[in-house]
């Protein structure tokens, strides 16, 4: 989800349809060893039987596409199906010996229904690693090292009834100028 950091304050309501959990999402399969590249577009999908021409099949090759991308020395980045590889990319990329992951939680159960407001915001760290979830059949994530960002634990309780439902990570870019200019096209159509 993006949105600008001035939308973020205590009181402020997230869109309808905001959800956390990626319910289905299988976990990473040990037993399969193909590369996250694009090379390899073709046999993932016979691999997992999805369709050429479907949405899912367009999903796996914006992941690869992100993945391909190669890394720089300013933002090194890369896609990981391990959660060990991503704490060892981490702890590389922070030059430190051990790293406190900060996960999203969600309590309770959440419906495409749902309405957060945010109740409690929390600045962190700025030497962080955020890893985002990529669309793909099974548990991928894209982990980078951002140059300036701000980050924030962010508590948001159910707009109905009050009761506290996620607490989350927010991170906000403050140099975004060498960013694709879809990132801007999207954050005008969810801007909140």
């Amino acid at each position: 989800m993006l949105f600008l950091k001035k939308s973020l304050h205590i009181g402020t309501v997230l869109p309808e349809g905001t959800m956390f959990t990626r319910v289905g999402m299988p976990k990473s399969d040990s037993s399969v060893s193909i590369p996250l590249k694009s090379k390899y577009f073709g046999i993932i999908l016979s691999h997992f039987k999805i369709p050429h021409n479907s949405v899912k099949a367009k999903r796996v090759a914006d992941t690869l596409h992100s993945c391909d991308k190669p890394s720089d020395k300013e933002e090194p980045h890369m896609c990981f199906s391990s959660r060990g590889a991503m704490e060892r990319f981490s702890t590389k990329v922070l030059g430190v010996v051990r790293v406190r992951q900060t996960v999203t939680r969600i309590y309770g159960h959440e419906t495409p229904s749902s309405r957060y407001t945010v109740v409690r915001i929390t600045p962190l760290s700025t030497n962080m690693v955020p890893c985002h979830p990529m669309d793909f059949p099974y548990e991928v994530f894209y982990c980078h090292r951002p140059k300036e960002v701000q980050s924030f634990r962010v508590q948001l309780k159910d707009k109905k009834n009050g009761m506290p439902l996620v607490t989350t990570t927010a991170m906000c870019h403050m140099n975004t100028s060498d960013w694709d200019k879809q990132y801007f096209e999207m954050l005008g159509r969810s801007a909140w």
